[in-house]
């Protein structure tokens, strides 16, 4: 299932939902870390109390301390993660996925607060198994949560792999000067795919105004400008895409 994001310069690229594998090895993933936490902190709280100063935890105060430093990441980390790190915990931003809604937009606090509370009926009380199921057998790769949140996850990897398909076959000289090093950033394969299209169409190429308005609608979606004719500037960004893609 394709989920078009837009971009900051109102450029639109494709991603896919993010597999099920994936999925599974981001939670696994950050299961691991919380583990480790876990373990992290009762090391601590041991190597304290061997030193004689457990008595610092003592009585209501310190129960509530250690309950809170153990506990309260466990609980949050997936619902503190995803807002203040664009929709990544650590497990998705290493496997590369991230929580979007469905129309590509960036979720809300209330979506991301609606796929936290779910966990519990996705998760723990299902022991996943309804997860796997939602994610498996859904169009757009939804568990329950991201249903009722209106979201889903993605595969932030698609891209460069369609542009390594299109463009492996490449050769550059390697004294090539790169015009627009932000091209990759700016422009998807999608936009370099409709440049070539039209440059290279018998009826289209030699086209003034097929030109023109392809290179006004470029360099307004980029902030580039070029003096020259807009052929040769379409083809330098064309150009400069594929070099510094074959480069990643």
């Amino acid at each position: 299932m394709i989920i078009e994001v837009q971009t900051t310069q109102n450029v639109t690229i494709d991603y896919e939902t993010a597999g099920l594998g994936q999925r599974i090895l981001a939670y696994l993933i950050d299961f691991a870390f919380l583990v480790l936490w876990v373990i992290g902190c009762i090391w601590i709280l041991g190597m304290i109390s061997s030193f004689g100063m457990d008595s610092v935890f003592a009585g209501n105060l310190g129960s509530i301390f250690i309950f809170i430093l153990i506990f309260f990441p466990v609980i949050f980390y997936d619902l503190l993660f995803e807002i203040l790190n664009n929709g990544q915990s650590l497990g998705k931003m290493i496997m590369k996925i991230k929580v979007v809604n469905i129309d590509g937009t960036v979720p809300s606090t209330s979506s991301f607060l609606i796929r936290w509370l779910f966990r519990l009926v996705d998760f723990s009380m299902t022991e996943g198994f309804l997860a796997v199921i939602m994610v498996a057998v859904t169009k757009k790769s939804q568990r329950l949560g991201d249903l009722l949140a209106g979201t889903t996850v993605i595969d932030l990897k698609l891209n460069n792999r369609n542009r390594e398909l299109h463009i492996t076959d490449l050769d550059f000289h390697e004294d090539y000067k790169v015009s627009y090093t932000d091209v990759l950033d700016r422009l998807s394969d999608k936009d370099i795919q409709t440049i070539t299209s039209i440059i290279e169409d018998q009826r289209m190429r030699d086209s003034d105004y097929f030109n023109q308005r392809l290179a006004d609608r470029i360099k307004a979606i980029t902030g580039y400008t070029y003096d020259g004719p807009d052929r040769v500037f379409l083809k330098k960004v064309v150009s400069d895409y594929n070099y510094l893609a074959v480069q990643e």
